[in-house]
């Protein structure tokens, strides 16, 4: 009886690690934490934090989009949940006007798991923010 259950203990804390080391984090893949979880990893790495939910102007016309924009110092982070993809080239002009020197400017529209976002920021606020992007480089051959 005793060996039987040190046997199913054994298995079942062999399949509970398993499970949690699948679930850790392998850093590949692309990750873009949520507007809350942004803000909270910005908040505890010092940065003032700007944000605003469902920004329109004040007669309630625009484009429906939540907003954050962090800065420290130097560092600085501006990122748009855009609700329609057709205005993201909108968001991203802006930005590219606001910050033309910036290291990191990134559009993606209609991604099936984070929908439609506009960003950019410098390397720290972009990896203080818990932003993970996996760069892939492709060998175009013409």
């Amino acid at each position: 009886m005793k060996k039987t259950f040190i046997t199913v203990l054994i298995c079942l804390m062999a399949i509970f690690t398993l499970t949690l080391t699948a679930c850790g984090d392998d850093n590949s893949g692309t990750y873009y934490p949520t507007l809350n979880e942004m803000k909270s990893n910005l908040d505890k790495n010092g940065y003032t934090v700007d944000y605003a939910i469902g920004e329109r102007d004040l007669e309630g016309n625009g484009y429906v989009v939540d907003s954050l924009f962090a800065t420290k110092g130097d560092d600085y982070l501006c990122f748009y949940w855009v609700e329609d993809f057709a205005h993201c080239k909108v968001y991203y002009d802006k930005l590219q006007q606001l910050h033309p020197d910036s290291p990191h400017f990134v559009l993606i529209e209609n991604d099936k798991k984070f929908g439609n976002i506009v960003y950019c920021g410098t390397e720290k606020a972009v990896n203080d923010a818990g932003i993970k992007v996996v760069k892939v480089d492709v060998d175009v051959k013409v």
